[in-house]
């Protein structure tokens, strides 16, 4: 086969030599018991013949990337959008010879320069003959195939033309349900003879979600949780679950390019006026490090804060493209009264209603948001202009303290930005700047370019002024806060060998105000080195080296007023996977972290062994961890993804001294049921509690059950 494709592509060398010098240069710059019970009946009720499906695994990157966004924020992403849009794919694969490149970044895990070096490879070559010809795209190395091949395709090259009745029937369904609960009953359920429980409701955490989804054309469907804690057909919780989301979402009818009614996510330029979907920061995918996507998304997920909840509509005419929307949500927020005047004074996205003070706060706010945007989209360059503007109601007064005097305060909340991005010749150059409303600026400016053909450089300018405003902004930085920074990023992505892979940053970033825990201006630094080594389809070794380097505060003896001290942390991982056969999988983690202020020096290790089991004549899978860890104190804790149900972020906070295993099983009950069954626990010897506040649980171990059921239907 790849002779025949080598022997077709120099026949079009032969026939076209005018395309010589450019590929030339291309290659050169290259429902809670009932759902449980119900899931159970039909496993042993028997299964249907199967197709055996790898197991979905997290790249290092993602597991990383998801790692330091749980220990920026302190809490893991319900954001599962990114995951259902692969999951999709892989029934209604992108097809490669006439995607466009807003096509090819849905799939989240291209660059900007392979998607550029495709287009162009397409462009001067004409259509792929064969999925295995994107060897021959420069840029394309074998793990980047490996990662795509599941959700593309090569042939039937001419654009599909749908009727609208095609979009609601040829998608698939879903439904699943989703229960969880933990084994020890914690302080916050317990009562006296005088006192009811912190928590109004159960442990039970139940998960539902219906959807039809055709990829790229249509979706709607139905989201309900309760967490934890909330209580469900009483108390706040009269109307049963805690958080319900709906949506109805077309894509590309006619000159429609997108419209959503119900919950949906609005994400601009670089994430500086507006960004509500997923957005990773610094990681080990050192070159992703510009905002992509559709401006309009439906919102599927759990989370309870980065969504709107109205109208919005793309329209498209040759390459312009027009975007507005409009939003009226409640938002949980505390409130104070001053004079008769009620005020809110802060806005709560944490999506909890558990206790009495929880539930007072829901819905205390109004708000409305409207916006827009206009984008110009050339050969190779696309240019936005882009407005939001808040209304809240009752206004914005937070308590002020010196760390925060230039937040938002009042009740409307304007802002505007210019975005851009484009590629000229080997270079990919993208940036957004932006105002509040206060005439305050913030600007990105990044660069990506290929300096030889194993090797490619990122470099990302940031300037966000101390009192820079916006509600939803996710720019790129060390922070999760898009104000009071400047910094400068460079990485290198270097392919040393087919086998070998070197990748590395350094960021130096200045806060030139106060912030949380630093009394005076500050600054810092963060390095970054990887190396990975793939002798083969079967094995993956990774050695990754961390060094950040920040200012906090110090109390110094007999010193009444705290002082700017050093901290550092470095952390040292070693990854070793192996495919032993089509079986069984491996992988062994080993992690060291420093922490050190002044003369305080903390230590934390961890180690953890994983193993995944598919049986080959039963619709069983089996995977689990034991993991062992010690840290001096939670300054030095370790953050470990774990392999968890379908569409759950898990990620592990280990700190202390203990140990932590799980064990998940799946089971393909048929072509359209999916079960997954999961424990997790984890051991602390020599202690009597874990935990803190309502969470406490009196013992040494904290166990936790969960169940998932997916029923699924593909569509015609």
């Amino acid at each position: 086969m790849m002779w025949k494709i080598f022997t077709l592509r120099a026949r079009r060398f032969y026939m076209y030599p005018e395309v010589i010098s450019g590929v030339i240069d291309m290659g050169t710059n290259r429902l809670m018991m009932g759902g449980i019970a119900t899931c159970l009946l039909l496993l042993l009720a028997g299964s249907e013949a199967y197709a055996r499906q790898q197991e979905e695994v997290l790249s290092p990157a993602a597991e990383n990337n998801l790692e330091r966004e749980t220990a920026g924020t302190e809490m893991v992403s319900e954001d599962d959008a990114q995951w259902q849009t692969l999951n999709a794919l892989e029934r209604h694969k992108i097809r490669l010879n006439s995607a466009d490149e807003a096509t090819l970044q849905s799939i989240g895990l291209l660059t900007p320069l392979q998607i550029s070096r495709f287009l162009q490879y397409r462009a001067l070559l004409g259509d792929l003959l064969s999925i295995y010809e994107l060897q021959a795209v420069p840029g394309f190395e074998p793990d980047v195939i490996r990662r795509i091949l599941p959700y593309v395709e090569v042939g039937n090259d001419l654009a599909p033309h749908y009727t609208l009745k095609d979009y609601v029937r040829k998608g698939d369904h879903s439904l699943l349900l989703r229960y969880s609960r933990a084994g020890e009953k914690a302080k916050g359920y317990m009562h006296t003879d005088s006192t009811l429980p912190a928590y109004r409701g159960s442990p039970d955490k139940v998960f539902m979600r219906y959807r039809y989804s055709f990829p790229r054309y249509m979706s709607w469907g139905i989201v309900m949780e309760k967490d934890a804690g909330e209580a469900f057909f009483k108390g706040a919780q009269k109307q049963g679950f805690d958080f319900y989301s709906a949506h109805i979402f077309i894509r590309n009818y006619g000159k429609v390019k997108a419209f959503a009614l119900g919950d949906y996510t609005v994400n601009i330029g670089q994430g500086l006026l507006n960004w509500q979907g997923q957005a990773y920061g610094k990681g080990a995918a050192v070159m992703q490090v510009k905002r992509e996507g559709e401006v309009l998304r439906p919102y599927t997920s759990a989370g309870e804060f980065y969504f709107f909840r109205g109208a919005a509509i793309t329209l498209a005419q040759r390459r312009w493209e027009l975007t507005t929307f409009v939003s009226l949500r409640k938002q949980d927020a505390g409130t104070d009264t001053l004079m008769d005047e009620v005020t809110a004074a802060s806005i709560i996205s944490s999506g909890y209603h558990r206790t009495v003070t929880e539930a007072a706060k829901r819905g205390q706010v109004q708000q409305l948001s409207v916006g827009g945007s206009i984008r110009y989209h050339a050969a190779r360059w696309q240019l936005g202009a882009n407005v939001t503007s808040h209304h809240l109601k009752p206004v914005l007064q937070k308590k002020l303290a010196p760390y925060n005097q230039f937040d938002f305060n009042g009740g409307e909340l304007t802002a505007a930005s210019v975005d851009y991005s484009g590629t000229w010749r080997n270079v990919h150059l993208f940036g957004e700047a932006a105002m509040s409303s206060n005439g305050k600026p913030a600007v990105v400016q990044g660069l990506l370019t290929s300096v030889a053909p194993t090797a490619d450089v990122a470099i990302v300018y940031r300037y966000y002024d101390k009192a820079y405003q916006s509600l939803y902004a996710k720019g790129f930085g060390d922070g999760y806060r898009t104000a009071n920074e400047q910094g400068l990023y460079a990485a290198v992505a270097l392919k040393i060998t087919p086998r070998w892979q070197i990748d590395g940053y350094a960021d130096l970033f200045h806060f030139p105000w106060l912030k949380y825990r630093s009394n005076a201006p500050s600054h810092g630094k963060d390095f970054f080195l990887q190396g990975s080594y793939v002798p083969g389809k079967k094995m993956a070794l990774l050695l990754r080296y961390n060094f950040r380097q920040s200012e906090e505060n110090l109390l110094l003896p007999g010193n009444p007023i705290k002082v700017l001290a050093a901290v550092t942390a470095t952390r040292l991982r070693f990854q070793w996977s192996l495919k032993i056969n089509r079986q069984l999988d491996i992988k062994t983690r080993l992690e060291y972290s420093n922490y050190r202020l002044e003369g305080d020096k903390q230590r934390g290790w961890m180690i953890y062994q994983d193993a995944s089991y598919r049986f080959n004549h039963l619709p069983f899978t089996i995977s689990g961890r034991l993991s062992r860890f010690q840290t001096s104190s939670y300054n030095s804790r370790i953050y470990a993804t774990e392999s968890s149900v379908l569409y759950d972020n898990a990620v592990s906070q280990l700190y202390g001294e203990g140990w932590q295993y799980y064990l998940n099983i799946k089971w393909k009950g048929s072509r359209r049921l999916t079960c997954w069954g999961r424990f997790h626990q984890g051991l602390y010897p020599g202690q009597t509690s874990t935990g803190s506040g309502n969470d406490v649980i009196n013992g040494n171990r904290k166990t936790m059950f969960q169940f998932q059921l997916q029923y699924l239907i593909a569509g015609r």
